[in-house]
């Protein structure tokens, strides 16, 4: 479609009306409520849907400058708008998904590449992303790939821009890894992979631009050179300890050993991992000890080294996994309350003792409770050690109940209404 035509006019001109008319609905009082932001969102997600058949009809320059609108109507209700619900955060990813497809394909349409660069690098500067540059980035990081010899500082002026207003702010050294980012892509597309290679090796401080290095080295099975960069940026993290947050270069190395097959650092990674409390490592290191043939010769100083790293919570739910029921008792009386969580696997090995914890654990709530959703908590309880098996006690603590605390009458109405229940199921 040719974008001076009226057909072309028309199109986009009845967007703008759907757009500003679904903005115009869920605004009151020059806000956007949570649920008019669901609306709005909804709406937009429909256009960008739209945008996209457009796209794959062969239409480069409608399907741009629609999702372009989205973007920056995405970016100007940004600051007037309830967005808790995450709806405005799902659109705008979802738009800017689209951007880069559109100027993805439109590479092979010289007319396309030139009016959607053009016509971008106008839009990345529209004002409705002052105060929202990461989205201005994002943006530009689509546009960056229709870049070539003639163009290319007509993309850098637009980014020496931003960078020259965006150094004036406090704390505005944010932004540079974004501008390497778009350069980076710019680079590539311009002047091919030597190129791309060698901006790469001289922006390495850019956690991004490493990241994209480690890509690289990897689909070219240069494993050394992958596991270098990561372990390059772990030595100059500042580790805090085993309950801080985990570093993604741990996550990446994993990666890297996992491509390249090295079964021995996928485990030292995976260990390493684990003890740093993310247990979805344990079924990853537990497989690799047993395709090694060493799991049940390991499995003991591991379990001993877990209880000493991990958090409570995370070594009961390892020690449920593998049926370690007599450990997993003992971490129960340490945590009575966990009683009601692992209850069910208990008791079927040592009922009595489970009861015991259980009933504990329910009088002690009782004595705390004054609500009526404390009182629903304290006999939701009572049916889970009934569930258990223990009957005898369940009739014990009701009627112990009843008698203790004849001035609550919500909580008799609940004892009460349980009692109801459990001879039904008996």
């Amino acid at each position: 479609m040719d974008v001076k035509s009226e057909a072309f006019k028309s199109a986009v001109s009845a967007v703008r009306e759907r757009i500003a008319a679904v903005k115009r609905r869920g605004t009151r009082r020059g806000f956007i409520d949570y649920r008019g932001c669901m609306d709005v969102c909804a709406d937009f997600n429909k256009i960008i849907d739209e945008a996209e058949e457009t796209l794959n009809a062969g239409e480069y320059e409608p399907a741009y400058t629609v999702t372009a609108l989205i973007i920056i109507n995405c970016a100007k209700i940004a600051g007037t708008a309830d967005s808790s619900s995450g709806c405005l955060t799902d659109t705008i990813y979802f738009a800017q998904k689209l951007l880069a497809k559109v100027c993805a394909g439109a590479k092979n349409d010289s007319k396309a590449a030139k009016y959607i660069f053009e016509k971008g690098l106008k839009d990345a500067a529209d004002k409705a992303f002052d105060g929202w540059e990461h989205m201005a980035y994002d943006f530009l990081e689509s546009i960056a790939v229709l870049s070539n010899g003639d163009n290319l500082d007509n993309l850098y002026a637009v980014l020496d821009a931003l960078h020259e207003k965006l150094s004036k702010k406090e704390y505005a050294s944010y932004h540079l890894q974004s501008d390497a980012v778009v350069r980076l892509a710019a680079i590539g597309s311009a002047f091919g992979e030597q190129a791309a290679e060698a901006f790469i090796a001289a922006h390495l401080n850019f956690d991004e631009i490493r990241k994209t290095a480690v890509r690289r080295a990897r689909e070219k099975s240069d494993f050394r050179e992958a596991e270098r960069l990561c372990r390059e940026r772990l030595e100059d993290e500042v580790d805090t300890g085993f309950y801080s947050r985990i570093s993604e270069w741990r996550y990446l190395l994993y990666e890297v050993y996992d491509k390249a097959g090295d079964i021995e650092n996928r485990i030292a990674t995976a260990k390493d991992l684990l003890f740093r409390s993310d247990t979805e490592y344990y079924d990853v290191l537990k497989r690799l000890l047993t395709e090694k043939g060493v799991w049940e010769a390991e499995y003991p100083a591991l379990r001993d080294r877990l209880s000493r790293n991990l958090p409570l919570h995370l070594y009961m739910r390892i020690l449920s996994k593998e049926g370690e029921t007599a450990l997993l008792l003992e971490k129960v009386r340490e945590y009575p309350p966990d009683v009601f969580t692992y209850g069910k696997q208990l008791s079927k090995v040592y009922p009595a003792e489970t009861y015991e914890i259980c009933l504990d654990v329910i009088y002690r709530e009782a004595d705390e409770a004054n609500d009526r959703k404390k009182y629903k908590k304290v006999c939701a309880n009572i049916r889970k050690l009934f569930e258990y098996g223990g009957i005898a006690e369940t009739d014990a603590v009701i009627a112990e109940l009843k008698k203790k605390y004849p001035r609550r009458p919500a909580m008799l109405d609940e004892l009460n209404a349980l009692s109801v229940k459990l001879k039904k199921v008996r």
